[in-house]
């Protein structure tokens, strides 16, 4: 029987996973446990290991460790890959493969539900009325009616959240190194960053992260924007330059932001840190600012996306463990 073993497994997942694998019948099992140095001897005597964002597989040891213990594939239950080393995988016989789309719609959801909560103050105003506080003063917002928004990243969550938009009647631009036709259909116009920066009132992150994007959100940008600027982030954490952001918003050239991603969130989130402390500074300070609305990497988090991962893993684990087709597999 094919064994795989998940790593940085949480309850919410795991109760799909099962009621999937009951038509694939692989030998499972799940540690909470993220893969890295340490924990890599725990794949021993596996086949398969499932992975999630932010697990480490970019590391030449971890890897030559996995071809060691005859790992077959490595499968992502998400979209993103900058956490493997795709060409060392590849030199050493590994298939990497990841759930291309699970669930746009989720995400371009959560990232409008973040727009209007920040916007509107609703994260404030529910921390107020806690506290039997309703005073209306430093809760006003704007209507977005006709403002702009600019969209960095044209793929299916950037264009789901562009449908959603159109509702508002907003002048939405778009950046994206691949254009897309159907953009034009959904109302939205295709222009160049620096202009996104000089004329959104609301600038929101959808692009896959890279080398190349290394904090694309930095001082120097944040310049070009306009003043009072509301910043979305529902992609990865590393886009945004935090001592920036932290800079423009004591600077007040920022009016609010709103992030699912952190850059150094590996150590924080998918894990109850009440009694612990947080000892990164950055972090402590942006989470301590009213106008800023951070949540812990859950704007994927429906019922719909859960089954569609576990499905779709599973599936293309199968696939390849017959030697079949799998359109789902990462070359480079």
């Amino acid at each position: 029987m094919n064994k795989i073993l998940f790593y940085s497994s949480q309850k919410y997942e795991i109760k799909y996973f099962n009621k999937i694998n009951k038509h694939f019948n692989f030998k499972i099992k799940y540690t909470k446990k993220q893969l890295n140095k340490k924990t890599v001897k725990l794949s021993k005597g596996y086949n398969y290991i499932c992975i999630f964002v932010n697990d480490n597989a970019k590391d030449k040891k971890i890897i030559n460790i996995l071809k060691n213990y005859n790992i077959k594939i490595i499968a992502l239950r998400c979209a993103g890959y900058n956490n493997v080393d795709i060409n060392l995988t590849n030199k050493n016989n590994i298939k990497v493969i990841h759930v291309k789309s699970y669930s746009p719609r989720s995400i371009a959801e959560y990232t409008l539900s973040l727009i209007l909560n920040l916007n509107r103050k609703i994260h404030i105003a529910y921390q107020n009325s806690k506290n039997k506080n309703f005073d209306l003063n430093n809760l006003i917002g704007f209507n977005m009616y006709k403002k702009t928004i600019g969209i960095i990243g044209t793929g299916k969550i950037g264009q789901e959240l562009i449908k959603l938009l159109k509702g508002f009647k907003m002048k939405i631009l778009v950046f994206d190194i691949i254009k897309y036709s159907i953009i034009k259909k959904y109302g939205a116009k295709y222009t160049s960053l620096n202009k996104i920066y000089k004329y959104s009132d609301i600038i929101t992150l959808h692009c896959p992260y890279n080398k190349n994007n290394h904090h694309m959100i930095n001082y120097n940008n944040i310049k070009k924007m306009k003043k009072n600027v509301l910043i979305i982030n529902t992609s990865r954490g590393k886009l945004i330059d935090s001592k920036s952001l932290i800079k423009a918003i004591k600077n007040k050239k920022i009016k609010g932001v709103a992030m699912d991603v952190y850059e150094n969130e590996k150590k924080i989130f998918f894990k109850n840190n009440s009694n612990n402390i947080i000892k990164d500074d950055n972090f402590n300070l942006l989470i301590s600012y009213n106008n800023v609305l951070i949540t812990g990497h859950q704007a994927f988090l429906t019922v719909e996306s859960l089954k569609n991962i576990s499905k779709t893993t599973l599936k293309n684990i199968k696939k390849i463990s017959l030697n079949k087709e799998c359109d789902d597999i990462i070359t480079n």
